[in-house]
C-alpha cells in the first residue's frame, strides 16, 4: 500500500516537474507539412528505459537503458501529431511542442460587391481571400494602397482569433474602404504573412495578392483665375476670367453672366470669359458652373467696373487752361488796339507845311529859308 502511494506521488511530482524528469530538445519544433522532423528526449535519471509515443515515428521502450532517446520521421503527414516522451512505468511523460504549417495555395483581393466604378466618399468593402493555410491563427493579413506617385500606405492589419485549429483552412478578411479623389488610378492589394515565431522560418514567409487597379469618379473642383472673389476693374480695361476644373469624368462648363456680357469661349479643359474695353454695364456676378455625373461645383466672381476720373479731370484742366489763354489773348488784343487808336491821329502821320518857308533853287540844290 505504501509503495503504491509512493509511486503515485512520484508520478504526480514528475507531471508537474517534467524538467526534472525529462527534457526535450528543441523545446519547440516548427515543421512544414511533409518535411522530416526530429527531437531528442533526455532523462536525468540513470538506468531508466525511454520511449516515444506518436502517431508517426513512435518508439517503444528501449531494451538498452540510457539517458536519451531520439524521435524522427521522414515526413510529417499528421496535422495533430503529438509526440510524447515517457519513462518506464509511465512515471514521467513530456509532450513535444510541435507546430505543423502549410503556406497558402493562393492569396487574392476582390470587391465583395463590384462597383461600376467607385465614387468618392461612397463606402465599399474589399475582401482578401487566403486559401488552404495552416495554422490560420498564425496568419496576419495586411491591406495596402499605393497611389500614382508611388507612395505606399498600410490600410489595415488583421489576425484571426486563436481557435487552435491545426488543419488547413480558408481565411476571408474584409476591409471597409472609402475612396477620395486622390485614390483615382491607385492600386490595392493584400499580403498574407505566416508568423510562426522565432522557431519558424526567418524572415516569416509572405505571399501577396495581385494588385487591384481602381478608378474613382469625383465631382469637379474649380480653379478660377484670378479667383473666386470680388474684384474691381477700370472702365476701358480688359476683363479675362479663366475657369477650369479637375473632375472625373471631365466636366462640362456653363456660366451665369450679366445680360450685357459676351458668350464665353469654352474648350474641353477650360472656359474663358473675355471682355475688351469693359463698360460700366458689364458690372455684376460672373458664375462658372462645372458639371459631371458625380456632382456640380460653382465659382462666382463679383465684378465692379469703376470709372477713372483722373484723365477726365486732367482733360478738363487742360481745356480750362486753353480757354483761359484764348480769353487772355483776346482781352490783351482788344486793350492794345484801343490804346493805340486813342493817342494817334492821321494828321500826325502826314508831313507839316509852313507858310513862311521859301524854296530857292541854287546850283541845282534846294535850300529852304525861313
Amino acid at each position: 500500500m505504501e509503495i503504491v502511494i509512493l509511486v503515485s506521488l512520484l508520478s504526480l511530482y514528475c507531471d508537474f516537474t517534467d524538467a526534472e524528469c525529462l527534457v526535450i530538445s528543441p523545446a519547440r519544433l516548427v515543421v512544414k507539412y511533409g518535411d522530416p522532423a526530429s527531437a531528442k528526449c533526455t532523462s536525468d535519471q540513470l538506468n531508466k528505459k525511454l520511449g516515444w509515443e506518436a502517431t508517426e515515428g513512435g518508439v517503444g521502450l528501449t531494451d538498452m537503458e540510457g539517458t536519451f532517446l531520439n524521435w524522427r520521421v521522414d515526413s510529417v503527414n499528421d496535422w495533430n501529431i503529438k509526440p510524447t516522451c515517457f519513462t518506464e512505468g509511465g512515471q514521467c511523460k513530456k509532450q513535444l511542442d510541435i507546430t505543423v504549417y502549410k503556406l497558402p495555395d493562393s492569396v487574392s483581393i476582390s470587391y465583395r460587391t463590384y462597383p461600376d466604378p467607385m465614387v468618392e466618399k461612397h463606402h465599399y468593402q474589399l475582401q482578401c481571400l487566403v486559401q488552404n493555410i495552416a495554422p490560420i491563427e498564425r496568419l496576419r493579413v495586411t491591406f495596402y494602397k499605393v497611389n500614382t506617385t508611388g507612395e505606399q500606405t498600410e490600410l489595415d492589419t488583421q489576425q484571426k482569433s486563436k481557435d487552435n485549429i491545426k488543419t488547413p483552412e480558408n481565411g476571408a478578411y474584409t476591409l471597409d474602404f472609402t475612396p477620395s479623389r486622390d485614390d483615382d488610378r491607385a492600386q490595392l492589394w493584400c499580403s498574407a504573412m505566416l508568423d510562426l515565431g522565432p522557431e519558424g522560418p526567418q524572415p516569416p514567409p509572405v505571399m501577396e495578392s495581385d494588385r487591384l487597379n481602381i478608378t474613382v469618379l469625383y465631382k469637379p473642383l474649380i480653379t478660377m483665375s484670378p479667383g473666386c472673389f470680388s474684384m474691381r476693374i477700370t472702365e476701358g480695361d480688359t476683363l479675362s476670367l479663366n475657369c477650369s476644373a479637375n473632375g472625373n469624368p471631365a466636366p462640362s462648363y456653363g456660366w451665369l453672366l450679366p445680360q450685357s456680357a459676351p458668350a464665353p469661349n469654352t474648350t474641353e479643359e477650360r472656359s474663358v470669359v473675355t471682355i475688351t474695353n469693359i463698360a460700366k454695364s458689364h458690372s455684376g456676378e460672373y458664375t462658372c458652373i462645372a458639371r459631371n455625373p458625380p456632382g456640380n461645383s460653382t465659382c462666382t466672381v463679383n465684378v465692379e467696373v469703376t470709372v477713372d476720373y483722373l484723365p477726365i479731370i486732367a482733360g478738363l484742366a487742360a481745356a480750362a487752361v486753353v480757354i483761359l489763354l484764348v480769353v487772355s489773348c483776346f482781352i490783351y488784343s482788344s486793350y492794345y488796339k484801343h490804346t493805340r487808336m486813342g493817342h494817334y491821329q492821321l494828321k500826325d502821320r502826314l508831313p507839316r507845311r509852313h507858310k513862311n518857308k521859301q524854296v530857292v533853287h541854287h546850283n541845282g540844290m534846294d535850300q529852304s529859308f525861313m
